[in-house]
């Protein structure tokens, strides 16, 4: 419960910091906002109101109860909160979360500005097993299978270098990870004996950086039509979804061999604050 509240605070903070940067930016000549109750990032003045094509979603447990603010948009340019006040976030044994949102952002306990490092992350949304199916809500990077949480931030550029792997583990137990200049390489291992079956949901967000396309990977290792709009959870039940411009929902059912997705991304331009 201690982990689901400490999650939840982060993506809230996360979000307060991303919705202010976009409004002081201008992005899209729009304000941003954020949906602390929802995890839901939103483009304009209201939440009701949103373009609902730029929705991003920050995912955290249905076991956290918000209270106080629960919606607040910033300002262009100034990047100002339209209410102040407290956001409180409480887990299922009582422990409790606050975060001040205030005219000054300011203060490392509620408002960290982000450099302009690209990074992703993979919340995971749904997992099941059938036979010796093996996944986990973990990803394993590059060819040393580095191993990233649930909701863990990816680097994929830092000081102006490009993270490449060059390779990824096929075998991983979690979404195997190969980062590349442009692109990532997101995969679900197969080699299931027979009746095993591995169902994984993740949400696939990238941060300072939008996604220009997703495509199929090709040989052994490509999904079953991703892209046909056809949801289930059997063999042929693949789907890749592209929310916003910023996220991939990516549904895999992995039995013999693996399922894997590219992913191809633009780092977002240098800009003044």
């Amino acid at each position: 419960m201690r982990s689901d509240l400490d999650i939840a605070e982060n993506q809230t903070i996360q979000m307060i910091n991303r919705a202010r940067l976009l409004s002081q930016a201008g992005t899209d000549d729009s304000n941003w906002g954020i949906h602390a109750s929802s995890g839901i990032l939103f483009k304009g003045t209201s939440f009701v109101n949103r373009d609902r094509d730029f929705d991003e979603y920050y995912p955290f447990a249905s076991s956290i109860i918000f209270s106080g603010i629960d919606e607040v948009f910033f300002s262009q340019l100034y990047g100002e909160p339209n209410v102040t006040g407290t956001i409180t976030l409480t887990a299922l044994n009582g422990d409790t979360r606050s975060i001040a949102v205030e005219k000054t952002l300011g203060g490392s306990e509620t408002i960290i500005i982000p450099g302009e490092d690209v990074r992703m992350r993979i919340d995971f949304a749904y997992i099941k097993n059938n036979g010796n199916g093996s996944a986990e809500a973990a990803s394993y990077v590059g060819p040393n299978a580095v191993r990233y949480e649930d909701g863990a931030w990816i680097p994929i550029v830092t000081d102006s270098q490009v993270h490449t792997d060059n390779s990824l583990v096929f075998d991983s137990t979690g979404l195997a990870v190969e980062r590349g200049d442009g692109f990532v390489r997101v995969m679900a291992h197969g080699d299931l004996d027979n009746g095993g079956k591995e169902v994984v949901d993740a949400y696939i967000t990238f941060e300072h950086a939008s996604i220009d396309r997703v495509e199929n990977d090709y040989g052994d290792n490509e999904c079953e039509n991703p892209f046909d709009g056809n949801e289930n959870n059997g063999v042929g039940g693949d789907e890749v979804t592209k929310p916003n411009e910023r996220q991939v929902f990516f549904q895999t059912r992995v039995t013999n061999y693996g399922d894997s997705i590219l992913i191809y991304w633009k780092q977002d331009p240098s800009r003044w604050l």
